[in-house]
C-alpha cells in the first residue's frame, strides 16, 4: 500500500469533515442525546470521538488489509475514495452495530462515573470532533496544525478552562502536543481516571483481572496508579503481567491503518501473554480494546474497558 496516499486521504477527510474516516454526521454525539448536558461551562467533557470512531475504523481496516496485499491496488482504491461523496462511502463501509453500542455504553459509563463523583461538566455535542492525533502520529504536521487550531477554537467557544478526556491518545495530544502548535493554549487537561472515585457499593470480592496498560498512559503520562486504585477499591484482584506499567507491551493498534497484518500479530502476542495471567483483560483505551478483543476468544479470554468494570 502507498502510505503517502493513505495519509493524504485521512488528512484531507479530517480537514473536510473533522474525522479521519467516513462517518455519519451525528455519530460522535448520538450517545449523549439522552442526557441534558450544558453546551458551555468551565469544565468540558471532550471525547475526541475516538471511542465512537472505533467501529468505523475497524470496518475500514478490512479494506485496508485487502489493499495491503496489493500496493498498486491500494493506491488506486484510495485515489478513487478521495473523490467519492461521503454518503456513498458510508454505504460501503458498514460498522458493526454491536461495536457502536459498546462505544456508546462506555461513554455513558464514563459520564455516570463523573456525575457520581460530583464532577459538573458540559459537553460539546456536534463540536466534539476528532483531536487529529492520527495526523500527528503519521507526520502530517501541516494538516494537524490546521485541525488542532480548529478544535481549540471550538473548545474555547464553550468557555472551557478545563478539559476531561476519556482515552490516552486524546489526553496526551491535548496535554503535551497542542501547546506546541497552538499559540496561547491555556486549558488544563485531565483524564477522567484521575478525577473519579468509586464507592464501596457492589464490590466484586476478589474477581481476578489483568491490566493491559496503555503505552501512552504508562510511559507518556505516567498514569499508572489511578486505574489500579479504582479497581482495587471496587474489589478486583489485580494480577500483573510481566510487561506492565512502565514496561507495558503495545497492543499493535496504532499501526493498523498502515500494516494491518503486523498489527494482528502483535495483538496475538499480547493476548497470549495476558491470558496466561488472567482470562479477564482490562483496557483503558479504545484502540487497545478493539485490537486485543479481536484475538481474545482464541485464548478463551474476555476484554473489558475499565469503565465497564467500575
Amino acid at each position: 500500500m502507498r502510505v503517502r496516499e493513505l495519509i493524504d486521504f485521512m488528512g484531507e477527510l479530517t480537514l473536510k469533515t473533522g474525522y479521519p474516516v467516513p462517518v455519519p454526521e451525528d455519530f460522535s454525539y448520538k450517545w449523549a442525546l439522552k442526557f441534558n448536558f450544558s453546551r458551555k461551562g468551565k469544565v468540558i467533557l471532550y471525547t475526541g470521538a475516538l471511542y465512537q470512531l472505533i467501529p468505523y475504523i475497524e470496518s475500514l481496516s478490512l479494506y485496508l488489509m485487502a489493499m495491503e496485499k496489493s500496493d498498486e491496488g491500494g493506491y488506486i482504491a484510495l485515489k478513487l475514495a478521495r473523490n467519492i461523496p461521503r454518503e456513498i462511502i458510508n454505504k460501503i463501509v458498514q460498522p458493526d452495530k454491536k461495536l457502536i453500542s459498546w462505544s456508546y455504553n462506555v461513554l455513558t459509563s464514563i459520564s455516570n462515573l463523573l456525575m457520581k463523583s460530583g464532577i459538573d461538566f458540559a459537553y460539546l455535542y456536534e463540536n466534539d470532533i476528532y483531536s487529529g492525533v492520527l495526523l500527528y502520529d503519521m507526520g502530517d504536521e501541516n494538516r494537524f496544525k490546521l485541525h488542532a487550531n480548529k478544535v481549540f477554537k471550538l473548545i474555547k467557544q464553550s468557555n472551557a478552562e478545563k478539559i476531561i478526556t476519556v482515552d490516552p491518545h486524546t489526553t496526551n495530544i491535548l496535554k503535551n502536543v497542542y501547546p506546541k502548535y497552538i499559540d496561547g493554549f491555556d486549558i488544563e487537561v485531565n483524564s477522567y481516571l484521575e478525577l473519579i472515585d468509586v464507592n464501596g457499593e457492589n464490590k466484586v470480592n476478589g474477581y481476578p483481572v489483568v491490566i493491559h496498560d496503555s503505552c501512552i498512559y504508562a510511559r507518556g503520562l505516567s498514569l499508572i496508579d489511578p486505574p489500579r486504585k479504582l479497581l482495587s477499591k471496587k474489589g478486583y484482584d489485580i494480577k500483573e503481567a510481566r510487561r506492565s506499567k512502565k514496561i507495558t507491551y503495545c497492543c499493535g493498534g496504532p499501526i493498523e491503518s498502515i500494516f494491518p497484518s503486523l498489527s494482528h500479530e502483535i495483538a496475538k502476542n499480547r493476548v497470549e501473554e495476558l491470558s496466561n495471567i488472567s482470562s479477564n483483560i482490562v483496557t483503558m483505551c479504545p484502540i487497545c480494546y478493539i485490537n486485543l478483543n479481536k484475538i481474545a476468544s482464541n485464548y478463551k479470554a474476555k476484554v473489558y474497558d475499565i469503565s465497564e468494570m467500575l
